[in-house]
């Protein structure tokens, strides 16, 4: 495997390209998830290095593939949905141009909000098909509000002392009126940043979040798009994944004890513990029984295009 650092527009992009050197090879843009996260995958609290080890999977398939910075790393609270729509379209058009690439076979892999903006874009780039990790089904406000009644359950469940604190504070009652005042406040600012409790949050990009219905790009894609969401995905319903059965070209998978780092997790998720859940399984690869799954999906695709050639 060889690897090319890019400089797009307005972020760094990583190119990996398989190391056998005939001909023009299919290629896979990865998109990333929410948040200011690099081109491998990691912030500065943490490194789920998930980008650099999904990206290897896929080249080791034979693929040729592109995966970028967020933009703003720095200053994340001012990058737009609307940032992130363009950047990934640059990011597409720098894969379709590298002279290793078959352009008439880009697909895009999207993780959580990536999986969003892979919807979106598609159409518009003619993508021979998609892969929608961690993200398929919900918009981001549902995505939100699916992990906030996960946390009010985890709440109600506290025995002892701990619950009987909860239930006397109103805990849950209590945080239910505070984001619903916040998501309140998003919509109704001018400002594209709103500071709450001097924290600088980015009311553009829940602006924009919130006038998402991704049953509008659903309906118009007709390329084939695998849908995948972990059973135990506390930030993505696997769940969400039935609304997506009415349309003939979804595959929809649920990938038994992935979490939404792609990972085989065997605790019992918890919203509570997240991270530490996480970082327990940073150094895992990949889910295999997710990379099998793409790989035989990827597959599929590539003989039914040759086939009507």
């Amino acid at each position: 495997m060889r690897e090319k650092e890019l400089q797009l527009t307005a972020v760094k992009a990583m190119l990996t390209i398989p190391d056998e050197k005939s001909g023009k090879k299919p290629a896979v843009l990865i998109i990333s998830g929410s948040g200011p996260v690099d081109y491998n995958g990691n912030t500065k609290k943490f490194a789920s290095n998930v980008y650099r080890d999904l990206a290897a999977v896929f080249t080791e398939m034979g693929y040729v593939t592109l995966r970028y910075d967020k933009r703003n790393l720095d200053a994340f609270y001012k990058t737009t949905l609307t940032d992130l729509i363009q950047d990934a379209k640059e990011a597409f058009h720098a894969l379709q141009n590298q002279p290793e690439v078959d352009d008439k076979q880009l697909f895009i892999a999207g993780h959580s909000e990536g999986a969003m903006i892979a919807t979106i874009i598609a159409e518009e780039l003619h993508a021979t098909g998609l892969i929608l990790l961690a993200g398929a089904g919900q918009n981001l406000i549902e995505a939100t509000e699916y992990q906030r009644e996960r946390v009010y359950k985890e709440i109600s469940a506290q025995g002892g002392f701990k619950g009987w604190l909860f239930q006397k504070l109103k805990v849950i009652e209590k945080d239910r009126q505070k984001a619903d005042n916040l998501f309140k406040r998003f919509k109704e600012a001018k400002e594209d940043v709103v500071r709450v409790q001097l924290v600088r949050m980015n009311a553009a990009w829940w602006r924009e979040h919130m006038m998402v219905n991704m049953h509008h790009y659903y309906e118009k894609l007709s390329i084939p798009i695998l849908a995948i969401t972990g059973s135990k995905d506390v930030q993505a319903d696997p769940n969400a994944l039935q609304v997506l059965k009415p349309y003939p070209t979804i595959e929809t998978v649920i990938i038994k004890d992935m979490n939404h780092v792609l990972k085989i997790q065997t605790e019992e998720p918890s919203m509570m513990k997240l991270m530490k859940q996480y970082k327990q399984t940073f150094s895992q690869p990949i889910a295999p029984e997710l990379c099998d799954v793409m790989g035989s999906w990827l597959t599929k695709q590539i003989q039914g295009r040759k086939s009507h050639e």
